[in-house]
């Protein structure tokens, strides 16, 4: 994060507040005649003081939070000890009132804290809107990437299979398979960004119990019409249900097709319920994904043009349990594990 003036001043007028209201309040538990009550004056106007310190500090390390959206907060603070500063101005003021600087000083103080929370509040409003619009454009630059992509792999399919129909040369035709296995490739990762989109579009309300080997049964099927040389193994219990949707069988899928192009042809599906959750394992014994794959799928992992993964399908998969509050290990010291934790039904 770069040097803030701006950011600086505004943190720091938070943390300000706090010290003020934590020197007054001692000031007047040293400057009168010491109580039980002064003492618990003392002890709010520090914990209140140390609350509004350490929250000027949060706000100027926190990366999560532009410049702009620290300034509301240090604007929202300052907004509440004026306001309540001037009420308790002219209530001093008044002849009928009398106010100890110690309870000003915490009234200030909770009143900072306050309008603090309420400046944090209102910064996430302006984030939920503008992340909001941001998964908008997504979804609608999502749409027509695919729409190209799906048009132009049908097109370089067609004349690809048509030109290695056609040409005699055997280095050509050759050329010509390749552009078209390129050609099947890319509607393959079309129709995976349509379910990594559906993915960031789950709704928690659509999840229910599902019958974890009646799906594992119905990927099982579909892959090995796809690969019928594979063979693939499962060893479920009877009765394992998750809290998932539909898309767990796309999760699934991406995972199975995945062991049995990379692995050696035989893989595992098992599951085990323990403490409330189940722990669905896919197993090969293939060379393992590499590791440039799996390093952007780690928790706050940067991705640069340098580093990043190449399969969209690891991305749906993680996206696709993330949405279930799941996990997905990745186990590559004898062939591959790949487990998925799921909350049981």
């Amino acid at each position: 994060m770069n040097f803030d003036l701006r950011r600086l001043l505004a943190s720091a007028s938070v943390s300000a507040t706090g010290v003020a209201v934590f020197a007054i309040v001692v000031a007047a538990f040293r400057a009168g005649s010491p109580s039980i009550y002064d003492l618990g004056l003392v002890v709010l106007g520090g914990l209140v003081g140390l609350v509004l310190v350490a929250g000027g500090a949060v706000l100027f390390a926190f990366e999560g939070l532009r410049t702009e959206h620290v300034l509301r907060v240090a604007g929202w603070n300052a907004l509440g000890v004026v306001v309540l500063g001037l009420v308790l101005v002219l209530a001093v003021a008044s002849p009928s009132v009398s106010l100890p600087a110690a309870v000003i000083a915490n009234v200030l103080g909770v009143s900072a804290v306050a309008h603090v929370l309420i400046g944090v509040t209102d910064v996430r409003r302006i984030r939920v809107g503008e992340l909001a619009r941001e998964r908008q454009k997504l979804a609608v630059l999502n749409r027509i990437v695919r729409h190209n992509l799906r048009n132009d792999a049908q097109v370089l399919l067609g004349n690809s299979e048509a030109l290695a129909s056609e040409l005699g040369d055997d280095r050509l035709g050759s050329m010509a398979q390749t552009i078209a296995g390129k050609a099947t490739s890319l509607a393959s990762m079309n129709e995976k960004l349509g379910d990594f989109q559906a993915a960031i579009d789950h709704d928690p309300d659509d999840e229910r119990a599902v019958d974890l080997r009646e799906t594992v049964d119905a990927v099982v099927t579909d892959v090995s019409a796809t690969y019928p040389e594979a063979t693939i193994e499962t060893d479920l219990a009877e009765a394992v249900a998750v809290r998932a949707d539909d898309k767990l069988a796309d999760a699934l899928r991406e995972t199975v097709e995945n062991a049995v192009v990379h692995g050696d042809g035989t893989v595992l599906v098992s599951a085990i319920q323990t403490d409330g959750h189940v722990e669905i394992s896919v197993s090969d014994d293939g060379p393992g994904i590499p590791e440039h794959e799996l390093a952007p799928l780690a928790e706050g992992a940067e991705i640069t043009q340098l580093e990043h993964g190449t399969g969209v399908g690891l991305w749906v998969v993680r996206t696709i349990v993330d949405a279930y509050a799941g996990t997905v290990a990745f186990d590559t010291e004898d062939g591959t594990t790949v487990t998925i934790r799921l909350t049981a039904a």
